[in-house]
């Protein structure tokens, strides 16, 4: 999976927003998403990307990194 960068998802179109994400990417069996927290907020980093995969018929975390 290509990791993206937080300003190149910053560009890409909002399918949903959640509570603190963004989802930005949605295959049907990958999503990614861009949280809109800050350090300032608690979140480990600045604009986190969390990437799901749908394993089992179940969304599941697969990856978290800083955008």
């Amino acid at each position: 999976m290509r990791l993206y960068t937080a300003e190149e998802l910053k560009k890409m179109p909002t399918l949903h927003s959640g509570h603190f994400d963004n989802l930005k990417i949605d295959t049907g069996t990958v999503r990614v998403w861009l949280s809109r927290m800050t350090v300032a907020d608690g979140a480990p980093y600045n604009n986190q990307v969390t990437v799901e995969r749908l394993l089992a018929g179940k969304w599941t975390e697969v990856d978290k990194y800083e955008g």
